[in-house]
């Protein structure tokens, strides 16, 4: 996953991401931090089911939860 700056998000950063993703609106400015590629990813996703994306430090599983929020394992 490539950031914002061009350059590969970490395990952690992509986290950080994912939680903005589920806390906060879409017209806030924490939003429009999170890479677009990421935004799709997460938008594609249904209920139970699973991702997986690339960082820099290596994969982290993406999965839809049933209250529709998205955790990071």
């Amino acid at each position: 996953m490539i950031g914002n700056d061009g350059k590969p998000v970490s395990r952690e950063q992509l986290r950080g991401h994912v939680a903005t993703y589920n806390a906060q609106s879409r017209g806030s400015k924490e939003f429009a931090g999170i890479p677009r590629a990421l935004v799709t990813i997460m938008d594609g996703l249904k209920a139970g089911k699973t991702t997986y994306v690339k960082c820099a430090d290596g994969q982290v599983q993406l999965m839809r939860r049933k209250d529709n929020s998205v955790s990071a394992g």
